[in-house]
């Protein structure tokens, strides 16, 4: 089964320790994380890259280069 694409509530909660989006919003600013807020007003933050800042992603210099060499 497919991750979704976005952190869901519940992960936004444990994630930065509130409930209230402004809080929310507060936490992942001065932690300098990217994210949008919908017209919910609640912060989406992507899942592929939390798991990158949490460190559990793969870096982005470590990704996928083709082997010029073997050709």
């Amino acid at each position: 089964m497919e991750q979704p694409l976005f952190l869901n509530l519940e992960e936004l909660e444990v994630l930065t320790g509130f409930k209230t989006p402004a809080r929310q919003v507060n936490w992942l600013r001065k932690k300098g994380w990217r994210f949008e807020v919908n017209g919910n007003r609640r912060p989406i933050v992507a899942r592929k890259y939390a798991e990158k800042m949490l460190g559990c992603g793969m870096p982005e210099e470590q990704g996928y280069k083709p082997n010029y060499s073997a050709l």
